[in-house]
């Protein structure tokens, strides 16, 4: 993939609204030899090595909750690190205790972002054969597989309170009754994207709104956020490249709209967008939750 570099010019129109300032209009050029630093190569979750279970094991279920998560569509590895990955999926075995040839157990799993933040964190009640534990067994590890992944499928899609089996919301993971209802969102494939765009920049940006307090709900949204991207050429080989979010609330008021302008080398978003993906939403981010803050309460 042709280097990008993401020299953004952001503006946002709002329903009703004055004119909102412009930071990044201007700002220094970023490309991935200088610090984006954050920024991961691909939009997923990469599955480490769970703390505290033999390997044989260890290796079988962190690859089968993998292949279970790509059955929701959720792009996955099972690997010994995260090296670019959107989030990494850590499990630490809670008190193992061996009785009648099984080995009961917890798993606290935690999803982390690529800053570090938690997204979830839920606890599987596991039993397993003591012979399996030891040296593992691909049956096991598929049938864990299947229940971790379903849990792990509900944090990302914002059912944080669904129980899917065995697995339920550790303590730490319940919100306080007093705390603001996060606004529930459902963010739409990006239209006109080419490349893997239209995927890629709608986990992006929706990843970036979970990390800052928004709550995914495909189902009964208070707002839809839809974007698209338009590409003119322009001079010397370059493309003109705008991408446009626009905000619509449950009853169908216009919230208004974040657009940001670039100019890049002709077919750069043609292929794989990896890094690109996260820089556009990031530079949109706090222009997009300015605007969602005019959202009404549902």
């Amino acid at each position: 993939m042709k280097r990008v570099c993401l020299a953004l010019v952001l503006a946002v129109m709002s329903a009703g609204c004055g004119p909102i300032p412009q930071p990044f209009q201007g700002t220094q050029k970023v490309s991935s030899d200088i610090a984006m630093l954050d920024v991961p190569s691909a939009v997923g979750i990469a599955i480490v090595p769970i703390s505290g279970l033999p390997q044989p094991l260890n290796d079988a279920f962190t690859k089968a909750i993998a292949g279970e998560l790509k059955k929701y569509e959720i792009p996955a590895e099972a690997t010994a690190i995260n090296t670019g990955l959107g989030f990494t999926l850590q499990g630490s075995i809670i008190d193992p205790k061996r009785q009648d040839g099984l080995v009961n157990a917890d798993v606290l799993w935690r999803l982390k972002s690529r800053r570090g933040q938690d997204a979830g964190v839920y606890l599987q009640a596991i039993s397993v054969p003591a012979q399996d534990w030891d040296t593992g067994s691909a049956a096991t590890a598929a049938a864990l597989g299947r229940d971790a992944a379903a849990a792990i499928a509900g944090i990302i899609d914002g059912s944080t309170n669904q129980a899917a089996g065995g697995v339920s919301a550790a303590p730490s993971a319940v919100t306080s009754t007093e705390a603001p209802k996060p606004l529930r969102i459902t963010v739409k494939p990006v239209e006109g994207a080419p490349g893997d765009g239209q995927k890629a920049l709608q986990l992006a940006t929706l990843e970036v709104l979970l990390t800052n307090g928004a709550k995914r709900d495909d189902i009964n949204p208070e707002v839809v956020l839809m974007s698209r991207v338009e590409i003119e050429p322009s001079i010397n080989g370059q493309d003109f490249v705008t991408i446009i979010w626009r905000a619509i609330s449950q009853d169908g008021t216009d919230l208004g709209e974040v657009k940001l302008t670039n100019t890049i080398p002709r077919g750069a978003l043609e292929a794989r967008w990896g890094p690109t993906a996260f820089a556009i939403a990031d530079a949109g981010l706090p222009q997009l939750l300015q605007l969602l803050t005019t959202a009404p309460r549902f």
